[in-house]
């Protein structure tokens, strides 16, 4: 296979064959369980990368499982710092992450709220949900270093890594001075 770049590829993703997850079929529509990848062109493939001797093309399984759920993909609504929030210098930023990728999408507390208490229409069953503390205000050196923690503490404890990546690794986002 021709060379493809890292920010075009997701490695080291596994399908177990759970409904509830994503679940694919090899070319004589057997249900593949094992690792794969997947491409930035939708294209998914056996194996752990694109270097795997034995990599073949595999096809998301075509029986949804999830039909109850109008879209099984959560919009990117971020909050806000309202005025308040810088007041108080904080505010609560709320994620969602795929269960078995890691796929980040920060969003509001209403979304947040139908992910936890499993509302039907959401697609709770393949997401889970947290939330942390964001630093506004104070010392940039001091805000910095604070959300870097909060985040590696954060990845750590909801096995949620590559949060920092997905936040750009910008620490000091939505800092204010204070007059």
């Amino acid at each position: 296979m021709a060379y493809i770049p890292k920010n075009k590829i997701k490695t080291g993703l596994y399908t177990d064959g759970n409904p509830l997850f994503p679940r694919f079929k090899d070319q004589n529509s057997n249900l593949y369980i094992g690792f794969y990848y997947a491409l930035y062109n939708g294209k998914f493939y056996s194996g752990k990368n694109q270097n795997d001797p034995t990599t073949k093309e595999i096809f998301p399984a075509s029986e949804n499982l999830l039909q109850n759920v109008t879209n099984t993909k959560i919009p990117y609504s971020p909050l806000l710092p309202t005025e308040q929030d810088y007041k108080n210098g904080i505010f609560v930023r709320c994620f969602s992450i795929r269960r078995n990728q890691s796929i980040f999408t920060e969003i509001d507390k209403d979304t947040y709220k139908q992910i936890e208490n499993r509302e039907e229409g959401v697609p709770w069953q393949l997401y889970r949900v947290f939330s942390l503390t964001w630093e506004l205000t104070g010392d940039i050196n001091k805000v910095a270093q604070t959300n870097k923690n909060i985040v590696q503490i954060i990845e750590q404890r909801e096995k949620a890594q590559g949060l920092g990546l997905y936040l750009k690794e910008n620490w000091i986002q939505y800092y204010k001075e204070k007059p």
